[in-house]
């Protein structure tokens, strides 16, 4: 079966999500179908519960996924002038915007955002110092549009070699 490019990404963002989340809640969700809304639909193979994913990717500066693809160049930062990003100006900004659009619509208890930094460069002590401000701005009163939480699959510098990690933006039910 042919895949467009962006269900392609969806699936492999997915599968890299399902094996951090099974890893952090034991438990064994696994790609059930592709979709359009939601996303993904896994389920538990051990409980059968449904997991719902809306993914979406989240670049430093527009243009940063192209730039990734290898279909374009390095973005300019338009707080640098520059292709040196800065997190609270630039990437702040571009949650600010998914957020914004992503919380409009309500998907439910078993439903959870999942999204994916392009950028290996911030990691969970930056979204560990933004997160208040983001729960207070957009998920304050909208944390069940997304049941199963709003996740940010960020790499960790702390390791060697850098690994992905989950961080989760919205509170603990």
């Amino acid at each position: 079966m042919y895949l467009s490019e962006k269900k392609n990404i969806e699936k492999a963002t997915a599968q890299l999500f399902l094996n951090l989340y099974n890893n952090m809640m034991s438990t064994n969700y696994d790609i059930q179908k592709l979709g359009d809304t939601p996303d993904v639909i896994c389920k538990d193979t051990n409980t059968g519960r449904v997991l719902e994913l809306e993914i979406t990717l989240l670049q430093d500066v527009q243009g940063d996924v192209a730039y990734v693809l290898g279909r374009g160049q390095k973005p300019i930062s338009p707080t640098t002038k520059s292709t040196v990003v800065s997190f609270n100006d630039d990437t702040a900004t571009q949650l600010d915007t998914i957020l914004g659009k992503k919380l409009l619509s309500s998907y439910g208890a078993n439903a959870a955002l999942v999204i994916r930094q392009v950028s290996p460069l911030w990691e969970p002590k930056e979204w560990t110092i933004l997160a208040p401000k983001f729960r207070q701005k957009f998920l304050k009163g909208k944390q069940e549009n997304y049941g199963m939480s709003v996740w940010i699959i960020c790499t960790d510098n702390l390791t060697w070699p850098a690994t992905y990690t989950l961080f989760r933006l919205s509170e603990p039910r």
